[in-house]
């Protein structure tokens, strides 16, 4: 009996695994297909290396986001960045990442630089960065119900942190901004071992600051591309409401071209810490079976210049 029940243990075990296999690049996409919210607005090197100090002052950012069900293993994203401006030109940063997905995991870390080229005395730059990262993925075997032995689960953990890259470039002045980036770009290499379907290809964007008597609005287009799936198009507004006191308030809404839409407010004080709160709808294939992404955003700086 012992060794039938082993044996079924075993058999358990290198299926789920086998599933989970198959399983995570369909997981991984749906994130993708809506990524971070505060890429748009609040942190914007999150996926342009060519944002990383951007201002003479250390900017740390931290946030998380989860959908919200009872159903257990659901989608987890965290991140932590930090960048830093000096010399006016130069910018350098750092940010990790992790996803968990039910038992699978992915932690990613990169550096990079940033290089702030002014053109006039009107405020106008051209920037360009990049980013060196790590990346690796992982079976939680503390949370595994069966043979956590088996060959297939073992294999999967067996597998080697991989290099990667990232290159970005923005063209800034006062009010418009222009931006485009390339990301995984190991994926260009035929020597490519991690080649999963939903790595982020390329990210563009261009926005324009508008003064108003009430408020500041900043519409925002974005064209963005991820492997197996169409281009998406994601716009929207934020709205950063004029204020008699050095404390800010906005709010922002966009729409996704894989049918979603994300709201968000947050509150900035004082020009150093800032708090961020977003909902973003489950795409449309998703939407009975979890309400939705909520995601909290914190960011603080210091050493201002």
């Amino acid at each position: 009996m012992k060794t039938i029940k082993k044996n079924r243990n075993k058999t358990w075990g290198r299926s789920f695994a086998v599933l989970l296999v198959m399983l995570f690049p369909l997981m991984e996409s749906q994130a993708q297909l809506n990524p971070m919210s505060s890429v748009y607005f609040h942190n914007q090197y999150l996926t342009n290396p060519a944002m990383a100090g951007l201002q003479q002052r250390v900017h740390m950012n931290a946030g998380v986001r989860q959908q919200f069900s009872t159903m257990p293993g659901l989608p987890l994203t965290q991140f932590v960045t930090v960048d830093y401006g000096f010399a006016e030109k130069t910018g350098i940063g750092l940010q990790v990442t992790n996803d968990k997905a039910g038992l699978l995991k992915r932690t990613r870390a990169a550096v990079s630089y940033a290089y702030h080229l002014p053109l006039n005395a009107d405020s106008r730059h051209f920037s360009f960065g990049f980013s060196v990262s790590l990346a690796d993925d992982d079976i939680n075997l503390a949370a595994l119900r069966g043979d956590d032995g088996d060959q297939d689960v073992y294999n999967v953990n067996l597998r080697k942190t991989y290099l990667d890259a990232d290159f970005g470039v923005a063209y800034r002045t006062d009010r418009l901004q222009i931006q485009g980036a390339m990301t995984n770009m190991k994926r260009l290499l035929k020597k490519d071992n991690h080649d999963v379907a939903d790595l982020p290809l390329f990210y563009s964007a261009i926005s324009y600051r508008i003064p108003a008597s009430f408020a500041v609005l900043e519409p925002k287009v974005v064209y963005r591309g991820v492997r197996g799936f169409r281009n998406l198009l994601d716009a929207g507004v934020n709205v950063e409401f004029n204020s008699p006191t050095v404390n800010k308030v906005n709010a922002l809404i966009l729409y996704h071209s894989a049918k979603s839409l994300t709201l968000g407010v947050g509150i900035n004080w004082n020009n150093r810490l800032a708090i961020n709160t977003m909902y973003t709808t489950n795409t449309s294939p998703l939407q009975g079976y979890t309400s939705g992404d909520y995601e909290l955003g914190i960011s603080y700086s210091i050493f201002n210049k």
